[in-house]
């Protein structure tokens, strides 16, 4: 019998709905190609016409009991009622299917019309069956040992997971759910990209130690992928995975286990830059295992490796590896190497806009170009250090030049006031007035 306990919210009127044939529409044709190619489970939800289940469904994101399930989660609010034309003709979901739990097949698992919960959800997909993805990959991994892919696909699944059940359990907010139906906005992406980076750049100021996992809950969350990334290194298969399968989560930080294991590792992965010390995937590796450790000075690792000699002086270090470099230069005071290193890539990139021109990149949506807000990258990584770098050194005068003509050539609303709070923190009121005045008036 069909169990009704509660996973798909749908909340459009029978009239409204009945008027929208099941294949009526793009978004539930994609859907329906999705359900046919599930291999777990599929968790459908379908909005009501005043969004009222959109928090609710957020708050389901972030309860460890259903981010135990593994599961997908398909979430639709503009387009539900096309969904749930879908779910009720061809699925057979009910007459105001709320949500569907779909298993493989696909199958309709359970259905309901209220909030749906997420221990009976996880009692729904013990009695049906129902295999997550990270069970598929490991009895394929157990069954295949000597394959690769699997087991690079299994570590990306368990880090996936674990670092949604840490972000839980440290506290940390968990991102809106995005909608299945709405078309992706570059602009708000990098408007809260941007607002992130900014959060994470004010704590990381307050150097506060990350929170530490008790061995029992470390062990339940991190410990199946700490033995599996350990066992890749110790054999060398490393070098044969993909980065995204092995560069630790940020949120690895508050696991000893993880630390551990890429304590361990690093050397190992030290040796293969000196063989190779170009290689961007090694230096990801090597940042990623070292932000989980803690951190680790990059100066000394630099001057053991030896850079090809036809290297350009502006090529090395590595260009990704930069903001690593400016960063630690920057904990230690090191205000020479800072503007020693990015000076002439400022100066280098003057003179090729002057040759060249400066190219401007825009993105469009449905033919229309979309307003992007910068993102700060470059003023985190570039021009903040330098500046800052400079005014320490006594160079006003330059540092100066150097946010007026960025400001000048490449207008973007955020830079006078990173700029006046930059200045402030160097003891310099004056430079402060000056770069939060840029721009009024325009």
């Amino acid at each position: 019998m069909r169990s009704t306990l509660g996973l798909a919210f749908v909340g459009f009127g029978a009239v409204m709905s009945a008027q929208i044939p099941s294949s009526g529409g793009p978004t539930a044709q994609v859907l329906d190609r999705r359900l046919r190619d599930i291999k777990g489970g599929l968790l459908v939800v379908v909005d009501g016409p005043k969004g009222e289940w959109k928090a609710k469904v957020d708050a389901l994101n972030a309860d460890p009991d259903w981010l135990e399930l593994d599961l997908g989660l398909a979430y639709y609010g503009s387009k539900a009622a096309e969904v749930e034309a879908l779910l009720r003709q061809k699925y057979l979901a009910g007459p105001r299917p709320q949500w569907v739990l779909f298993g493989a097949g696909p199958r309709v698992v359970a259905t309901g019309g209220g909030v749906p919960e997420a221990k009976a959800l996880a009692k729904a997909v013990e009695e049906s069956g129902i295999r997550s993805t990270i069970q598929i990959l490991r009895e394929f991994a157990r069954r295949n040992p000597e394959h690769l892919e699997a087991r690079q696909a299994l570590c990306a699944e368990l880090r996936s997971r674990a670092a949604k059940r840490t972000l839980v359990r440290t506290g940390g907010k968990v991102d809106p759910l995005r909608s299945a139906d709405e078309p992706f906005d570059f602009a708000q992406f990098q408007r809260e990209r941007e607002a992130k980076e900014e959060a994470k750049a004010q704590d990381s100021q307050e150097e506060k130690p990350p929170v530490q996992l008790e061995p029992e809950e470390d062990r339940a969350i991190w410990g199946e992928l700490a033995d599996l990334l350990g066992r890749t290194f110790r054999s060398g298969d490393w070098l044969e995975m993909t980065n995204w399968s092995i560069v630790p989560d940020e949120t690895a930080v508050h696991s000893p286990l993880m630390r551990s294991m890429s304590r361990a590792v690093i050397p190992e992965v030290e040796r293969a830059l000196a063989r190779n010390p170009g290689t961007w995937n090694l230096w990801q590796i090597w940042l990623g295992l070292t932000r989980t450790d803690g951190g680790k000075p990059i100066r000394p690792l630099l001057d053991t490796l030896v850079p090809l000699p036809t290297y350009s002086p502006l090529a090395w270090p590595p260009y990704p590896v930069r903001d690593a470099y400016v960063k630690d230069a920057r904990q230690r005071k090191d205000w020479m190497a800072i503007r020693d290193l990015l000076l002439p890539q400022i100066e280098s990139n003057k003179l090729w806009e002057a040759a060249q021109g400066k190219t401007e990149f825009v993105f469009k949506r449905d033919g229309k170009i979309q307003e992007v807000t910068e993102t700060g990258d470059y003023w985190r990584g570039t021009l903040e250090p330098l500046v800052e770098a400079l005014i320490r050194l006594g160079d006003t005068g330059l540092a100066d030049d150097l946010v007026r003509s960025r400001f000048s050539e490449h207008p973007w609303t955020g830079l006078p006031k990173r700029a006046e709070s930059l200045a402030l923190r160097c003891g310099q009121p004056h430079l402060a007035a000056q770069w939060g005045a840029l721009g009024q008036g325009r």
